[in-house]
This record gives structure tokens, sequence and C-alpha cells, in this order.
């Protein structure tokens, strides 16, 4: 959810620009050019905030759209994956691991499953190209 200061914000600019159009229809036929101008502007100006403020809470509401896909992803991902030795393994149905190994300390600090690379063909260990730890082959 947006924070609730953007949603209140936003909120408050509509009223503001509702009062001010309430104000302009509802003005008597007396009231000068100038100050129907500078209510104008008022109303213009809250209508601007409330647009900007509509797109902050839009860019909110996207961005947490995309943070569930991400979780529901590793959480669909979590059911496939058994630990051996110094890292991750996907499993088959008959709970076979296969694939490449992923770093046990990306998947445990951020649900990322990175592939552990060797870092030469005949290198003794492997390593994380994302968070740079290096395990001993078992």
């Amino acid at each position: 959810m947006p924070d609730i200061a953007t949603i209140s914000t936003f909120l408050g600019s509509l009223k503001t620009a509702t009062e001010l159009a309430k104000a302009i229809k509802g003005a008597d036929l007396s009231l000068e050019k100038a100050e129907t101008k500078l209510k104008m502007a008022e109303l213009i100006s809250a209508l601007a905030d409330a647009k900007i403020q509509a797109v902050e809470i839009q860019d909110l509401l996207q961005e947490k759209d995309e943070k569930i896909k991400e979780l529901e992803k590793a959480f669909k991902l979590k059911s496939k994956l058994v630990f051996k030795d110094f890292a991750y393994f996907q499993v088959d149905g008959e709970n076979n691991h296969f694939g490449e190994p992923l770093c046990s300390y990306c998947w445990d600090q951020n649900q990322k499953a990175v592939k552990l690379t060797k870092p030469q063909p005949y290198s003794s260990f492997i390593i994380c190209p994302n968070c740079k730890n290096t395990f001993s082959k078992v």
C-alpha cells in the first residue's frame, strides 16, 4: 500500500480543488476579474498537485506489485530447493537434485537464486557473481 501521508496529501489536494471550483461556480457576478483569475490559478495549482500525487501513488502501487511478483516467484522456487553441502539445488519430483548450485547466502538473505560459477575451469572453489562469496567444492 502507498504510505498514508501520500494518500492524505492527495486527498487534501483534491478537497482544495473541489472547494475552489465550488467557490468559482458560486461566485456573484460582482466578483471582479482579478479575483476570478486568482481563484482559477489556485484551482489549477491544486489540480496539478493532485495529479503529481496521483502519479506518485501509481508508482508506489506498481513497485508493490513488482515486489509481490518477486516474492511469489521466490516462494514457488523455495518448495523446489534443497540445501546440500554448501549450496541450494533444485530438486525434481523424486527429490533428486539437478542443475547448478545456487548461492546459499543470496538465497537465505534475499531469496535470490544466483548460480555459483567457477572463476577458472580447474578451480577448486566456486564464487557467487552477485555477493562475491566463495565456496570450496565438496
